[in-house]
């Protein structure tokens, strides 16, 4: 999927909607750089270390901006410049092993290789933190979030429960069966069909409704695993409109997964994503943004490709 520039409202409901995910990246190398100008001020002094932590925090907030579906590679960022801004001091002092008229151009040629160097250790720590996420054994922890939405609650049902015969955005559910199953097609709008890199990847799972009631909607999903997942969608009237809660037990989420969801508040992003189209806003949800990352950009600056059919005459 190509790279869109977001609009002014995308980007602050992106630091809104990743706010964890920020403070995360940018408490770790923040501590990391205080803690050592604390303990050895010759390494980086506390001046340094304000600013080189106050520079992180900017880098962190712009990566989200731009791009907000690579989690690890935001946190994977944000330690490999931590890093970057911990060697520099021995850049420096290496740079002076070469004669005085040379030291500037020694030190250009180094901090270009160190920068180049922390591209290569932030690919391995997305490499080692995406197989830290999804290793060990399954954990069901229920997953709940609440919303309050300016308009009554059988417009929110409507629009939000997962039915069969309807079409909610990128969700296509289909006819129910004589057992209740239904098949759900969704489309990920920022992940490309392998098999079609023209085309958005389509996910089908089965599902059915447990129990519905004006107040209340139970689905279960079947994924293409075998792994079931529960949700319960609970909407209640009040006075400035409707509150909706939803509460979902995973079945194939390991605890990495679960931090990773709790990160990027996913649940609220794809309450987002069904309450916009209500309200008739433009696209804001992150999962309908692209999955474009910094690595893949760069990449395609260091090593552009011709069009396939180009190629292929």
């Amino acid at each position: 999927m190509l790279f869109d520039w977001p609009t002014a409202e995308q980007m602050m409901y992106r630091v809104m909607r990743l706010r964890r995910l920020v403070a995360l990246a940018v408490v770790i190398p923040v501590v990391v750089m205080l803690g050592v100008a604390l303990v050895d001020p010759a390494v980086l002094t506390p001046q340094h270390a304000t600013i080189a932590s106050l520079a992180v925090a900017a880098l962190v907030v712009g990566h989200v901006m731009l791009f907000p579906n690579v989690t690890l590679e935001t946190i994977s960022l944000s330690l490999s410049v931590t890093a970057l801004v911990l060697v520099m001091p021995w850049i420096k002092a290496v740079a002076h092993w070469a004669p005085a008229e040379h030291v500037s151009a020694a030190l250009v040629i180094l901090v270009a290789l160190a920068v180049a160097a922390m591209g290569v250790l932030m690919a391995l720590l997305q490499l080692a933190l995406n197989a830290l996420a999804y290793a060990g054994p399954a954990l069901r922890i229920r997953l709940t979030t609440r919303q309050t939405l300016p308009c009554s609650a059988s417009v929110a049902r409507r629009q939000c429960a997962l039915q069969p015969q309807t079409r909610r955005g990128r969700v296509l559910a289909g006819t129910a069966d004589d057992d209740g199953f239904f098949d759900v097609a969704v489309a990920s709008a920022n992940v490309a069909d392998p098999e079609n890199p023209t085309q958005p990847l389509v996910v089908k799972v089965d599902a059915k409704v447990l129990s519905s009631t004006d107040d209340q909607h139970d689905v279960m999903i079947v994924l293409p695993n075998g792994s079931v997942t529960v949700t319960s969608q609970r909407f209640a009237q009040l006075n400035e409109g409707c509150q909706i809660e939803i509460l979902d037990m995973p079945g194939d989420f390991t605890l990495g997964m679960h931090a990773m969801f709790w990160l990027t508040d996913q649940q609220a992003d794809n309450l987002t994503e069904m309450t916009d189209v209500i309200f008739g806003q433009s696209d804001r949800a992150n999962g309908l943004a692209h999955a474009v990352s910094l690595l893949s950009v760069a990449g395609t600056l260091l090593s552009p490709r011709q069009p396939v059919a180009n190629r292929a005459d």
